[in-house]
């Protein structure tokens, strides 16, 4: 038997796009962080708009996953996600003096991508290669 799927559901589409905009916003945040504030503070602020549309997509998933290790990366990321935010609007708003480590805590938060991206790969995969295991599927013989 041959398992012929359909095509990606307008949900699925819409959740691979987003995906895929937000590594495109957190790639063009630290591209332009050399920019000007003006541009970078823009640039961020899209990707933070982007980050809280994935939370709230998948929020069961950071709240109660499976598996204990997968809630401390999920949490663990949200947690340095927010912090590299909230210290940049405190240096866009406050100035250099409060910097805060913006900088470091920011290359940190993107490094806590990795485990995260990891964990959630075999998604990652089926989404990608659009056999998502609640689709519908026909079957010919």
């Amino acid at each position: 038997m041959n398992t012929i799927s359909n095509t990606f559901t307008l949900g699925e589409r819409k959740r691979l796009i987003s995906d895929l905009l937000l590594v495109a916003a957190l790639t063009a945040s630290f591209l332009t962080h050399e920019s000007g504030i003006l541009l970078h503070s823009v640039v961020s602020l899209i990707f933070t708009a982007l980050l809280v549309q994935h939370l709230k997509r998948n929020w069961r998933a950071y709240r109660r996953p499976p598996l204990r290790s997968k809630a401390v990366v999920n949490q663990a990321t949200a947690l340095s996600m927010a912090l590299a935010t909230a210290t940049g609007l405190v240096f866009w708003w406050a100035g250099d003096k409060y910097s805060l480590g913006h900088g470091p805590i920011s290359v940190a938060a993107t490094i806590s991508i990795l485990p995260h991206v990891w964990i959630h790969r075999k998604s990652l995969i089926r989404i990608i290669r659009g056999n998502l295991p609640n689709r519908d599927a026909k079957t010919i013989q």
